[in-house]
């Protein structure tokens, strides 16, 4: 399963990270549901990108899902799937009636026959760029405040298609990205407990994530270092690679089904499951290995650029915290 999962993340990571530079609004939009309009059309969204599925099921929209992405795990598998950027299937897509389409912007654009169909169906398009950390914070609240926290007198141009924001409003409403900000803080001694991080997210062979990866923004956002300053987010190393970077502490993010993580608050992981998870790693004389300091990040949408890394921050906190608490003992 690990080398499965190392073979096909550089692809999920392709298709998940967008290449724009700035999040885009909409081709078009209902006006929002700020429940001021009982009468409102209720929205059914088709979603091309699991990363935007996970931001509306945490934002309480799953029930409003009607279509999702092939390579989606995390929504209610009684949704049909309705393709991806690559393939998409007309007619299931128009069995299920959608009112709106979401698009991440990425190298492939959103087939012209896709477009002329919304056109003549009156599907609204909307289209969002996650390619940093903060792309996620402001697709988030842009999400949250069209569907939910728009005041009334929030749409600067009077026009309920377009529904331009007065930004100025965004500053009167509690926003989805506030507690994005404090799961991502810095984490102070802990952080420096760690020192040098390698994060990985495959051990055999070795996947690393690093310099513009959504996981080395996250740990440079908490004020832990990564051990990896050049080269592109995501890196093939090997045994030798490793013993040269001589990381003082490892994260390997391996993302497990919620079904076999048992019930309640799970248990620690002991050294020897940790050293089945590093895999050949654990052989190597790294500081990393002979301090012990490797966490195992467990959470389902571990690897995707969505508001679950807010929990995955929360799990990396409890790692490092558990560093320093052995640290601390006489």
């Amino acid at each position: 399963m690990r080398t499965i999962r190392f073979i096909l993340l550089p692809m999920l990571l392709c298709l998940l990270v967008a290449c724009g530079s700035k999040s885009s609004n909409t081709q078009g939009a209902n006006a929002p549901n700020n429940g001021t309009n009982e009468s409102q059309q209720q929205p059914r969204f088709a979603v091309f990108s699991p990363a935007i599925g996970v931001m509306l099921r945490d934002l309480g929209f799953e029930d409003d899902i009607v279509g999702r992405h092939s390579y989606d795990t995390a929504l209610s598998s009684s949704i049909p799937v309705v393709g991806s950027h690559i393939e998409i299937d007309d007619e299931i897509l128009i069995q299920v009636e959608p009112t709106i389409l979401i698009f991440e912007n990425n190298s492939i654009e959103i087939p012209e026959r896709i477009s002329t169909l919304a056109d003549e169906r009156g599907w609204v398009i909307w289209t969002y760029t996650l390619k940093s950390l903060d792309d996620i914070a402001v697709t988030l609240d842009d999400l949250y405040l069209k569907l939910v926290g728009f005041p009334t007198d929030a749409n600067s141009d009077d026009d309920p298609m377009t529904f331009e924001v007065n930004p100025t409003k965004r500053f009167e409403i509690d926003l989805p990205s506030a507690g994005l900000a404090r799961a991502w803080s810095p984490m102070g001694r802990d952080a420096s407990i760690a020192g040098r991080t390698l994060l990985l997210a495959g051990t055999d062979p070795a996947g690393a994530l690093g310099p513009g990866s959504f996981h080395a923004q996250l740990i440079g956002r908490m004020g832990i270092e990564s051990v990896l300053d050049t080269g592109g987010m995501w890196q093939e190393l090997d045994l030798e690679d490793i013993v040269g970077l001589a990381p003082d502490s490892i994260l390997i993010f391996d993302p497990r089904d919620d079904d076999t993580m048992g019930i309640g608050e799970p248990e620690p992981m002991s050294w020897s499951e940790i050293e089945l998870a590093l895999g050949p790693i654990a052989t190597l004389p790294i500081p990393a290995v002979e301090s012990q300091r490797v966490g195992v990040i467990t959470h389902r949408q571990g690897l995707l650029p969505s508001s679950t890394l807010a929990q995955v921050a929360d799990e990396i906190r409890k790692t490092l915290a558990s560093w320093r608490e052995r640290a601390d003992e006489p």
